[in-house]
């Protein structure tokens, strides 16, 4: 898999100020501030949208589909994240804000809720069947896989190879509308309403199929103003949403679903690097599942959303509440699409490689040894003012001929001084 020529995250040099905020943040020490400017290297960017919530200045926002893409197609659908049932409050039920989300520029939408616990239900039945290794690792979030396609590609083979729910749906959403209204699949615009950046990444360079289902996504953000004039309250709650599925919007939905419950869920960045540290040294094989998320409290947290988080989940409990019933998704049936491979993806999901640093054993042995005497001579402050996140990655920028040793500012200081007393 070569590195995506489009990211989802974009810069507006024009109000970036260079206050290395974002090179901080960036989990993939992606982003350095040369020029009073910042530099994202798209060989190395996850997407994760870090930077977007870093960023007090509106330099950094997240590449979406604009009103004009709606044009193309004669009839356009609605794909939202379970997410966007938490922004408007409980007192709305989700048939109401799917009515509004309708009522501002598609045509209908397409509930992924039940295809969530559909999916589910097919992890576990993948679970039974594989053989390691251990633990296999959730795709759900598109930040998680990217990472781990550069930072740890020994975790490649944990990955889940079964579609997401949101694919999934866009997949049987186009066939359905296309047999039901008479029109070519490609006549049909299907589009994403995502939480996150992360999530448009997904679409422009999927990871496990050739092309994604997705014409494009919308921000939560963008959409919320307009949906917001557009909700009525009133009405009863529609049962058509599956209470399981919803629970997806935050962690430990995905891990709710299933009935394997020997599972693990992890959030945030640091948390996230240091489970994958401890499975690549070859710890917690004892757990079946991992459900891991870039975002730090899954995606009820992504930077792409109104409300904040903790609300979010309160209102996501009060629907789940509202909506009673036993799940009507049967496991036979959903074990009999999983043999027919119905969940299955297209393509083998491959680790991308970032610049080979060497080719050779001795080679390497030379790196790490001036890498070492670099960080000697360097303060380990990780200050940021040289523009890269930290003293580590300063060196290894040093190495590959893309800083020097003096655009550390205490390295030009002691250069200085010393020039002074002699």
């Amino acid at each position: 898999m070569e590195p995506p020529a489009i990211h989802s995250v974009i810069r507006d040099e024009a109000h970036c100020v260079g206050c290395v905020a974002c090179s901080k943040a960036c989990p993939a020490r992606a982003i350095r501030v040369r020029g009073d400017l910042m530099r994202i290297d798209p060989a190395m960017c996850i997407d994760c949208g870090a930077c977007i919530r870093a960023c007090g200045y509106g330099a950094v926002s997240a590449r979406t589909s604009s009103p004009s893409d709606l044009k193309r197609f004669k009839y356009t659908v609605a794909v939202p994240s379970t997410t966007i049932y938490t922004q408007f409050g409980s007192e709305f039920s989700p048939a109401q804000v799917a009515s509004a989300l309708v009522a501002n520029g598609f045509d209908s939408f397409y509930d992924v809720s039940w295809m969530c616990e559909m999916v589910s239900r097919a992890v576990d039945a993948y679970l039974s069947e594989c053989g390691g290794p251990w633990p296999k690792i959730s795709v759900t979030c598109p930040a998680i896989i990217r990472l781990i396609l550069l930072r740890y590609p020994d975790l490649v083979p944990h990955l889940i190879p079964v579609h997401t729910p949101r694919e999934l749906a866009a997949k049987v959403a186009r066939r359905k509308l296309a047999a039901s209204l008479g029109m070519p699949p490609d006549q049909i615009g299907i589009f994403y309403i995502t939480p996150c950046s992360a999530m448009m990444q997904s679409i422009v360079a999927p990871v496990g199929l050739q092309e994604s289902n997705f014409d494009g996504a919308f921000s939560i953000a963008e959409l919320y103003g307009p949906m917001l004039r557009t909700l009525t309250s009133g009405g009863r709650v529609d049962d058509r949403f599956n209470p399981s599925g919803l629970a997806w919007a935050m962690v430990g939905g995905e891990t709710a679903g299933m009935r394997n419950k020997n599972s693990l869920s992890v959030t945030g960045v640091k948390d996230v690097i240091s489970v994958f540290d401890t499975i690549e040294a070859g710890k917690f094989q004892n757990v079946d599942f991992l459900e891991a998320y870039i975002c730090p409290d899954g995606c009820v947290s992504g930077q792409l959303l109104v409300e904040g988080r903790y609300a979010a989940r309160r209102t996501l409990q009060r629907i789940q509440a509202r909506l009673k019933g036993e799940s009507a998704v049967a496991e036979e049936k959903v074990r009999s699409m999983f043999r027919e491979h119905f969940f299955d993806m297209e393509d083998e999901i491959k680790a991308t490689a970032i610049r080979p640093m060497t080719e050779t054993l001795q080679q390497a042995i030379r790196r790490r040894q001036e890498k070492h005497r670099l960080l000697d001579q360097l303060p380990k402050k990780d200050c940021a003012a040289c523009g890269a996140p930290d003293c580590t990655t300063l060196a290894e920028d040093i190495l590959a001929g893309q800083a020097t040793l003096e655009d550390c500012v205490f390295v030009k200081l002691r250069t200085l001084e010393g020039g002074s007393k002699g």
